[in-house]
């Protein structure tokens, strides 16, 4: 297998469960209403679709891992507070008809993914979702959006001194981030993120570990050669199963398989590009190809090969996502004015960051999303020495 991308379509498997870990047929399934599955399965589509928009626009020619999951998840909170060309924007990088419809999406996927996990058998997976928002000490929320982020992603306001002491804010976040990936991403905002005219910060935080629900042999694992993006060659260790009874779908350009996770219906999507670089099969993914791949996935015996991984990524998505066309959010044309009216807001980081580890016993990932709102207007300097007070800020109508 090629290295360049294979953490990131396992952790979009894991994590998101959108088509890469065949949601649209296992855990939509799992929700016993067919208004339901209808909804996760509209989730699921929408999902695919960004997590491959953001594939081809994340890492570089690196390793890379990231939760699109969390990433929508966080942007669909900020949604729900803009309006105009900024809520539009928004709207169409996550595939949704409006910031309801995003924050309807977010909703049913969430219920697909809790209901795929809990089997409520021994050793089902250990599935953890969690939002959070921090809001500027004074500022009022309008009551729509205090509804949406209370009522739909359980994320009630926090009372904050930013203005006043924006450092120990930003180390309060991170270590709500800490507490809710099992210490697996302990700094998701960087030093300086946060400033006195921070007015709010979004969150979502994952954690997933599941068993396979046929673990590897450790006593197969051996050390054998991994060819890199570059065409280079390193040794490391593969896990191997002889004859194993797994999905498998084959085609002129890839070969993919799927593998299930114990007492539930997540699994774990891997495609091999098989004829032809890694680079030249990316392009050709999206949320039609990927579809159509999970639809082709039969039964059978195979001989897998599987690297062990260790991937932690750290990244701002400011320039993807603009790329994407979400451009008004981080400029001055920003509308936020559903979060609050009287102080104008900008977004000026999407940080994200994810870590994943797969052994023979099974899957271990979390990843985090960051969302730093700040004035779009100038604040005037406070008094001379870090973390003093700076004036307060106007509280909004609600």
């Amino acid at each position: 297998m090629r290295a360049r991308r294979l953490g990131a379509l396992a952790l979009a498997g894991a994590l998101a469960l959108a088509g890469l870990a065949g949601l649209a047929g296992g855990a939509a399934a799992s929700a016993r209403a067919p208004e339901n599955r209808a909804a996760a399965t509209t989730a699921a589509s929408a999902e695919n679709a960004f997590a491959l928009d953001l594939l081809h626009l994340v890492g570089g020619s690196a390793n890379v891992v990231y939760s699109p999951y969390s990433v929508d998840t966080a942007l669909t909170m900020a949604g729900a507070g803009a309006k105009g060309p900024t809520a539009a924007q928004i709207d169409h990088v996550l595939g949704a008809s409006s910031p309801a419809g995003a924050s309807a999406n977010a909703a049913a996927l969430r219920r697909a993914m809790v209901a795929a996990a809990s089997s409520g058998a021994s050793g089902a997976p250990t599935l953890e979702l969690a939002n959070a928002l921090w809001i500027q000490r004074g500022v009022t929320l309008q009551t729509r959006f205090l509804t949406a982020l209370t009522d739909t992603f359980g994320a009630p306001p926090q009372d904050t001194n930013f203005s006043g002491a924006p450092e120990s804010a930003r180390q309060a976040i991170n270590a709500w981030v800490s507490q809710h990936t099992a210490k697996l991403i302990e700094n998701l905002l960087p030093q300086g993120s946060v400033s006195a005219a921070t007015v709010f910060v979004l969150a979502n935080a994952i954690y997933l570990k599941a068993n396979w629900a046929t673990p590897f042999d450790p006593r197969l694992t051996h050390a054998a050669p991994f060819t890199t993006s570059t065409g280079g060659r390193v040794s490391v260790p593969f896990m191997s199963a002889e004859r194993a009874a797994y999905p498998y779908a084959s085609a002129s350009d890839y070969q993919a398989v799927d593998l299930p996770y114990r007492s539930s219906s997540l699994s774990l999507l891997a495609i091999l590009p098989t004829g032809q670089s890694l680079t030249a099969l990316e392009p050709t993914l999206n949320a039609g190809a990927l579809a159509s791949l999970v639809a082709a996935l039969r039964v059978r015996r195979v001989n897998l090969l599987m690297p062990k991984l260790h991937l932690h990524t750290q990244t701002s998505l400011n320039g993807p996502l603009e790329k994407l066309g979400m451009t008004d959010a981080f400029s001055s044309s920003a509308d936020f004015s559903g979060i609050t009216t009287k102080v104008p807001l900008q977004i000026s980081l999407v940080e994200h960051a994810a870590d994943l580890k797969i052994d023979e016993q099974g899957t271990v990932a979390a990843a985090a999303t960051g969302i730093v709102g700040p004035t779009a207007i100038a604040l005037p300097p406070g008094p001379t020495g870090h973390g003093q007070p700076q004036p307060p800020l106007p509280a909004a109508a609600a």
